[in-house]
């Protein structure tokens, strides 16, 4: 791939990412897109959760951009790119927001980055999913961003099912043990 290439991969992802959501989500996906840019770097953490809401809280307040500027950005930082994820930060009936976060060469140490120094940056179209939803099932694409009701609903019934089999499957398995009549 060569740096006039950025806007078609940018492009392609979009779209992937989009026909994902749709599959994936129970949200409507507006194709009313708008973008965000996030260096990796901005959400580093303490524990598990914290970057989740760093990065909500640090996306909230970052300026909404057409699809030209956020390219334009990128060209910028082109040969410093190794990694190029977009998200879906939020959806909402009218629009969605799509977060487009990049790794850098430069973040690695120096022998990984003499390897990697003349790579084209990789593009890759991602959504978070929930825990709930791994088995299956559509889920709120706003989950991470938003919460809500809902979010907080299924987890509290899928951890209460888990800790629940986890309960029975130790019982049945001690069921038969230390008893003689």
């Amino acid at each position: 791939m060569i740096r006039e290439d950025l806007s078609k991969n940018i492009q392609n992802s979009v779209d992937n990412l989009l026909r994902l959501a749709k599959m994936s989500c129970r949200n409507i996906i507006s194709d009313n897109i708008f973008f965000i840019i996030s260096d990796f770097n901005e959400y580093k953490g303490e524990n598990n959760t914290e970057p989740i809401e760093l990065r909500s809280r640090i996306n909230n307040s970052k300026t909404l951009l057409d699809l030209n500027s956020a390219i334009e950005i990128l060209n910028k930082d082109y040969h410093d790119l190794y990694d190029v994820n977009l998200y879906i930060f939020r959806s909402f009936k009218r629009r969605t927001i799509i977060e487009i976060q990049f790794y850098r060469k430069s973040n690695f140490d120096a022998d990984y980055f003499a390897l990697i120094k003349d790579n084209y940056p990789m593009f890759h179209s991602k959504i978070s999913i929930p825990i709930y939803a791994l088995e299956g099932g559509k889920f709120d694409v706003n989950w991470e961003s938003d919460g809500g009701w809902h979010h907080a609903w299924k987890s509290f019934l899928f951890k209460t099912f888990i800790y629940k089999r986890k309960v029975r499957g130790k019982l049945k398995s001690n069921s038969g043990l230390g008893r003689s009549r």
